[in-house]
């Protein structure tokens, strides 16, 4: 590996870390068209309504994301798929990092942190 190659690996990784917060979507339930209002962040299941799940989502982002960046993408990625609140689930902050030995330039590597969270999409039905 080139030096130049090592460097731009190490500034991928790096780059990866402070991207955007995604956010992804699993169908585990009925359909519904998408929605247009505020999504609603529950932190369980509401005992006084009707709901129906709809699928999970997840979101991630680097270490300069805020959670709140999270729940925003979460909550985007739940309203095209016509949920109007989520149910929070887990959230992680494990650590990673990137390593590489060249024998010309020696050790170069990093290390981030990478946040996580994972909610219930649900249609509150009203």
């Amino acid at each position: 590996m080139t030096r130049k190659m090592a460097i731009l690996a190490v500034l991928f990784f790096c780059g990866s870390l402070m991207a955007c917060a995604t956010g992804k979507f699993t169908q585990t339930g009925e359909t519904f068209p998408p929605y247009e209002g505020p999504v609603k962040v529950l932190k369980s299941p509401p005992v006084d309504k009707k709901y129906s799940e709809i699928g999970w989502v997840s979101s991630s982002g680097g270490m300069i994301h805020e959670w709140t960046h999270l729940i925003e993408a979460m909550q985007k990625k739940a309203a095209s798929k016509g949920a109007n609140a989520i149910i929070l689930n887990q959230a992680e902050r494990p650590d990673t990092s990137l390593a590489t030995y060249n024998q010309q330039f020696g050790f170069i590597g990093g290390s981030g942190t990478q946040k996580s969270m994972t909610a219930i999409a649900i249609r509150i039905l009203e």
